[in-house]
């Protein structure tokens, strides 16, 4: 069993090796005040991390931010309630391949893109969302994982004992709101500017 698990593992990486040569991105260090569009990467196992990344999409669609959320449920059938949410694609593990490169046009479609900031949530190393997090055209990459070989401009290093979705936003919305970019101060001078006025 342990062969062909690393059958697969080697030949997703030499896959996805493969196909980041031809991916172009453009880097750019992100905040919650530059950034106007924020894909958000998941692992749902149940209904509560569902509601949680739900949650934490209305928080940035509140501050005006464009939001698009792609999750993977592990099972092979998504329970009907996860399917019913605007702005969110969900795919199970019969829409990726053997080695699990997503095999969907909405993972194609999230790669693509080139958000300002791509904030994945996952807790545990999976492949099929490494794939997806690694070709990402986001500008900005932010995950709480630290494993090798990761594609995150902004790792968020957390305990074991507090891998949880919920902690894991938290700390994302603080590192975001502690960067600060020339961009961010002059948005930021130019509405106190306008207040005072």
């Amino acid at each position: 069993m342990k062969l062909i698990e690393n059958i697969k593992r080697n030949t997703g990486l030499s896959a996805l090796n493969k196909s980041l040569r031809t991916t172009k991105r453009n880097k750019f260090v992100h905040n919650l005040v530059t950034a106007r569009k924020i894909g958000i990467l998941g692992i749902v196992n149940t209904p509560n991390d569902f509601e949680e990344i739900i949650s934490f999409q209305r928080f940035l669609s509140d501050k005006n931010i464009q939001v698009e959320t792609l999750v993977y449920y592990p099972g092979k059938e998504i329970p009907p309630q996860l399917l019913m949410r605007k702005g969110v694609n969900i795919f199970n593990k019969n829409e990726v391949n053997w080695y699990g490169k997503p095999a969907n046009s909405y993972a194609e479609r999230f790669c693509s893109q080139e958000f300002d900031i791509l904030i994945d949530l996952s807790m545990d190393e999976l492949f099929t969302i490494r794939w997806i997090s690694t070709l990402s055209r986001s500008r900005f990459k932010v995950g709480g994982m630290g494993y090798t070989g990761n594609p995150y401009d902004l790792v968020i290093s957390i305990e074991e004992t507090k891998k949880q979705i919920p902690y894991l936003i938290e700390q994302v919305v603080h590192y975001l709101n502690l960067i600060n970019n020339r961009f961010a101060q002059e948005q930021e001078e130019l509405v106190n500017h306008n207040c005072e006025n």
